[in-house]
């Protein structure tokens, strides 16, 4: 990474993190195990500056390899014990702090491989005495730091009108960023940068082409303000590796309410979601139809949303909306927060799917075999930015943690640059997730290094700190897909997602016509769509208030506000008694009912009526189909009977499942579910132990529910309104059960 000095120009985030991780590992182990380390590396930081640089870094290097033959024969990790070939970089930036006016080049690893480059390229010129190994050059001695000064020396000789217009300290980082930048051009053009032999003609084509001094200093103006421009982005895109950060209020709050904007969930869950992604990985388990997939989309790409600068570092200082950046600049926002890379399992995943494998690949008829890397791996190098050539060379000395730039996934089309990126799993169990895996068990159990299969064998490929994954579980089919091990389980926190209760009712209802609607709009000119709002004219209008909050606005005088309220939706929460139906499933519902109307202009309830009981058929059938005949009957009896002799049959079904305290439990458990638009549970606890676990001496002959809460539960006081069709359906069932 390029290291510019601290007036605006030094941007050294990454190698901070290098450099302090080097120093943890010489604390750790080094003069943990030898008392006599500190001592020699106080010797190696006295009367060091830029003139004695080259020779520290020469006993540096021989410090750090003595040690490193030390810790090798005590057993200790690779990944524990500090490169030798480090010593340039570790001293250089000791003198940077020691003698800030010394004439010095920072050795980073991005300066290194970059002089390789410009050399290679002939750009810069050749030196007998120091030759690049690899793509880097290694500087061990003095000798080696003093040849590599040189190359840059001979710069400033040949051309001075050139590097006077280069920051003076620093200048040499500088020239080879702004060369890097600009190397293709410079190689593929008449422009000579460096002439073997011939120092005398930098940056020049033609004789004519030389500068006034007047040209000179607009060059320098322009030059030196478009270098800013190109600095401070290529400087954005370089982050500190940090661990996932937790976010401030009032950001949190405020970032929850977006969230519920666009799936209903209960603030308390997104929160426990949010304090699961702190430690760790989380699936997402639950019925379908709940917004699992969404939820685990939406809440990188929001919660972790911040209108504040992206240096964490400030994060804990803000206050409110205006304490650092503006609330509706999209960069700032969305640079905190992470984007997702979502796939879907299924059931012919391997190792090959997640990790690697070989495949084959065609290319102008002949077939090859290659490496290809899989969901997990891809995910994972999206956050690194890799400044070596071979793949064998990943580690934390050439990789740098990288911003990522892609499209945002609720504002399709926007590209937008994100802090990073996490993988989503859909549907996790309808893989072999454990197989599919393989060693990546061990990296997600906390080693945070992923072994990977590669050309030449296998490298291991670091996890960034705030890397995530975020799994979806539909437990409705967990019974009949893939389980998944005790080991995998103990690396996730499992969250059940549910549906929304009828405390949610008029939210929940709102959101649905929204989605409906919105999804309908090219079918009829009266449907309109404007900011956080829909129009259906002369229907209804539905738009979001400032807490994210979905309202209606009917015209009362049409049949669909009675037929929605008063019959669609109660009979809706009547089937979530027994199946556990998601918001998505309503969408849905509503959607098709609404179809066959907008197309052919309906008019009476009648002919809404007709359409609502196809549509149950249609996209809610299908899914009771797994219910027990006991449930079937209640629901068949509420759709037929009025109230008085539905609670009867009901009463009666519960007298009889005494004798069945399994299936009596499970009547009762489907109730304490259920809570009413206070929150508050019909069913108590309590309720349900004295009738499925009475006392030894008492004999339970009849289960009495209060007349009160069947009424609220069924909705017995609506009017009665029937659905032939659909009561045929469920009788079918009911009969197939029976067979």
């Amino acid at each position: 990474m390029l290291l510019l000095p601290q007036n605006g120009w030094y941007v050294g985030k990454n190698n901070r993190g290098y450099f302090n991780t080097t120093l943890q590992k010489f604390a750790k182990h080094y003069v943990g195990s030898n008392p006599e380390a500190s001592e020699q590396f106080r010797a190696l930081l006295q009367d060091l500056n830029a003139r004695t640089l080259g020779h520290k870094i020469e006993q540096c290097y021989t410090f750090l390899q003595q040690e490193k033959n030390r810790l090798q024969d005590t057993g200790l990790s690779v990944h524990s014990i500090i490169s030798p070939i480090s010593s340039a970089f570790i001293m250089s930036q000791f003198a940077h702090w020691l003698d800030p006016q010394g004439e010095l080049l920072i050795s980073t690893q991005y300066v290194r491989e970059s002089t390789v480059k410009l050399v290679r390229g002939g750009l810069l010129p050749n030196h007998t005495e120091l030759k690049p190994s690899g793509s880097d050059f290694i500087i061990r001695t003095g000798a080696q730091y003093s040849a590599f000064l040189s190359l840059f020396d001979a710069v400033r000789e040949a051309a001075p009108q050139i590097t006077s217009l280069l920051p003076p300290a620093y200048w040499r980082e500088y020239f080879i960023w702004w060369s890097m930048n600009h190397r293709k051009e410079l190689i593929t053009s008449d422009t000579v940068l460096m002439k073997e032999n011939d120092n005398a003609e930098l940056l020049s084509s033609t004789p004519t082409q030389h500068l006034h001094m007047e040209e000179q200093d607009s060059l320098s103006s322009e030059y030196r303000e478009k270098a800013d421009d190109e600095l401070a982005s290529h400087r954005s895109l370089f982050i500190e590796h940090e661990p996932l950060l937790p976010i401030p209020e009032p950001w949190l709050s405020e970032n929850i309410r977006e969230v519920q904007r666009h799936i209903l969930v209960d603030e308390q869950v997104i929160r426990r979601i949010y304090h699961a992604l702190l430690s760790g990985h989380v699936i997402l388990t639950g019925p379908p139809g709940t917004g699992k997939t969404d939820l685990a989309r939406i809440i990188p790409e929001v919660l972790w949303r911040s209108p504040m600068a992206a240096d964490s570092e400030h994060m804990d200082e803000a206050e409110g909306p205006e304490a650092n950046g503006a609330p509706g600049d999209a960069n700032n926002i969305t640079e905190t927060a992470y984007t997702t890379r979502l796939v879907t399992a299924t059931d012919d995943w391997s190792t090959r799917t997640l990790i690697s494998g070989i495949v084959p690949h065609q290319k102008d008829g002949q077939v090859s075999y290659r490496i290809q890397y899989g969901h997990l791996t891809t995910a994972i190098m999206k956050n690194w930015s890799f400044q070596g050539e071979r793949t064998e060379d990943w580690s934390m000395l050439s990789l740098q943690r990288t911003r990522v730039t892609t499209t945002n996934s609720l504002a399709r089309g926007i590209t937008q640059t994100f802090k990073g990126q996490w993988l989503v799993i859909d549907e996790f169990n309808r893989a072999p997730i454990d197989r599919a895996l393989g060693d990546a068990l061990t990296a997600l159990g906390g080693h945070n290094v992923l072994r990977v299969g590669i050309e030449s064998g296998s490298a291991e490929l670091p996890i960034p700190l705030d890397f995530r994954i975020i799994g979806s579980l539909n437990s409705f089919d967990r019974n009949y897909l893939n389980q998944i091990s005790e080991a995998l389980k103990r690396r996730f926190a499992f969250i059940e997602i549910l549906p929304p209760t009828r405390a949610y009712r008029r939210e929940e209802q709102s959101i649905v016509l929204y989605k409906a609607l919105r999804d309908l709009k090219h079918l009829n000119q009266d449907i309109t769509i404007e900011e956080n709002a829909v129009t259906w004219a002369g229907v209804v209008t539905i738009q979001s208030d400032a807490e994210g909050i979905y309202q209606c606005d009917w015209d009362q005088e049409h049949p669909l506000f009675t037929l929605f309220y008063q019959v669609a939706w109660p009979i809706f929460e009547v089937l979530r008694i027994y199946r556990q139906l998601g918001t998505a499933q309503a969408i849905t519902l509503i959607r098709q009912w609404l179809t066959p109307g907008i197309l052919r202009a309906f008019t009476t309830a009648d002919q809404w009526m007709g359409a609502l009981d196809t549509a149950f058929c249609d996209i809610i059938a299908d899914q009771l189909q797994v219910l027990l005949p006991d449930e079937l009957d209640v629901l068949i009896w509420y759709l037929k009977f009025d109230a008085e002799t539905f609670s009867q049959r009901y009463q009666q079904v519960l007298d009889k499942l005494v004798l069945k305290p399994r299936r009596l439990g499970a009547h009762l458990d489907a109730l304490s579910m259920l809570v009413d638009e206070r929150g508050q549970p019909f069913l108590c606890d309590e309720d349900i132990e004295h009738y499925t676990d009475p006392d030894e001496d008492e004999e339970l002959e009849e289960i009495v529910i209060e007349q009160d809460i069947l009424d609220q539960v069924f909705h017995l006081d609506h009017p009665a309104y029937h659905l032939p069709h659909f009561v045929r359906r469920l009788r079918t069932y009911k009969a197939e059960h029976g067979l």
